[in-house]
């Protein structure tokens, strides 16, 4: 049996378009012992068309990035609606462009947290967007959007999509041949890299106190917070969680996000955004960096109203790698290795040693001097990658 090519552990990035690529339902996706999205067939369904491998972006090895500067165009922007920019957790570009493009009759798709997941969303409901903003650091499920948005193109609508780099890849792949291809318009985000769902898992199931996640960020500050017993919002702003030091500690993450060949300054995507950290502002306005790909991002910032949008040059990428740079170096560490026998195995306040945020054993402490050498060595390294940009 001439069996399809599918991306493997190491490689697939969980963007589900081979799911919504087999019309027998023959594919299914599953949570591994790491708590990642990985994806299987169904022998008996399928029908050997290899579609799914002509869609799939790792197994086509579509060329969706290159470092060529000539091609994209870098802004720096802030809405100045200004509840639109209360909500945002930087300058709120993802927020004005999906609120402008549903006001001109268009859907928008994007990533909401609902029941401590996250799952994309179509929604043509401007009251929608505020449960599109605001960073999950959580792997988003897509299955079932790629044919949501394949029928709203052929209604002749037009679609924004926003998601990470390797799901907008999934959509450019997805889209390719598609009649209606101009009517979408695809907005990735630069990403740091996709943490294990245990993180949360272990946190809800141990701090019994919370009911559930509610967010990771408050404006420019990483601070996870969640609901108390009676769905009050409570800020976690001091406290050291498995959730958010988990993914700072990056040993977590997918194999595919330890060495993503889905970062570069040019993309295939329209635009791509960010949180701009290239400029220490005195008046601590908060901006996003946009970067336009092609003739459509263009036209689509150039229609913003209630931006501040300013021309920049390429100087903002030294303060924000990943961007470029998608090796964080971590894959074959131990504690990356051992993932699902840790949290198969290991009490919570030992999870909390090993992924950086229980500090009060001398052993955790001694383990975090260790990742924090291991860090400077990777940092090094990143920075010297960082001369040719």
């Amino acid at each position: 049996m001439n069996r399809p090519i599918l991306a493997s552990r190491k490689t697939c990035t969980g963007c589900l378009a081979c799911v919504d690529s087999c019309s027998k339902k023959a594919l299914y996706k599953y949570v591994a012992d790491d708590g990642h999205i990985y994806i299987d067939c169904d022998e008996d369904k399928c029908l050997l068309c290899h579609k799914c491998e002509k869609i799939c972006p790792v197994v086509n090895t579509i060329s969706y990035v290159s470092n060529d500067k000539a091609l994209s165009k870098p802004y720096s922007l802030y809405c100045t609606d200004e509840k639109l920019y209360q909500r945002s957790t930087s300058g709120g570009a993802f927020a004005i462009m999906a609120t402008r493009f549903i006001e001109g009759g268009g859907y928008v798709c994007g990533a909401v947290l609902e029941n401590n997941k996250v799952h994309h969303i179509v929604t043509n409901n401007v009251d929608d967007i505020t449960r599109l903003q605001g960073s999950k650091y959580m792997q988003s499920h897509t299955d079932g959007i790629y044919l949501q948005i394949a029928r709203l193109l052929k209604e002749g609508k037009k679609v924004l999509f926003s998601g990470m780099g390797c799901q907008g890849a999934a959509i450019v792949s997805y889209f390719k041949k598609n009649v209606n291809r101009n009517n979408l318009y695809v907005v990735d985000i630069i990403c740091g890299g996709v943490p294990s769902a245990h993180l949360v898992d272990k946190f809800l199931e141990n701090e019994t106190q919370y009911s559930g996640i509610a967010g990771f960020r408050k404006k420019g500050k990483y601070v996870i917070s969640c609901y108390d017993k009676d769905w009050n919002v409570v800020y976690l702003d001091n406290e050291k969680t498995l959730p958010l030091y988990g993914f700072y500690s990056e040993l977590t993450k997918r194999y595919s996000c330890g060495n993503c060949r889905f970062c570069g300054i040019h993309r295939l995507s329209d635009i791509t955004i960010g949180d701009y950290w290239g400029e220490k502002n005195a008046d601590s306005i908060h901006k996003s960096v946009t970067i336009a790909h092609s003739t459509k991002g263009n036209e689509l910032l150039a229609s913003l109203h209630d931006v501040n949008i300013q021309v920049i040059d390429w100087s903002f990428v030294q303060s924000n790698y990943r961007y470029v740079i998608g090796n964080n170096y971590n894959n074959n560490r131990l504690q990356r290795r051992m993932l699902a026998w840790n949290f198969n195995h290991l009490s919570y306040k030992s999870l909390c040693g090993f992924y950086g945020c229980n500090l009060r054993n001398p052993i955790w402490l001694s383990l975090k001097i260790y990742n924090k050498i291991i860090s400077k060595v990777q940092q090094k390294i990143i920075r010297y990658k960082m001369k040719q940009f």
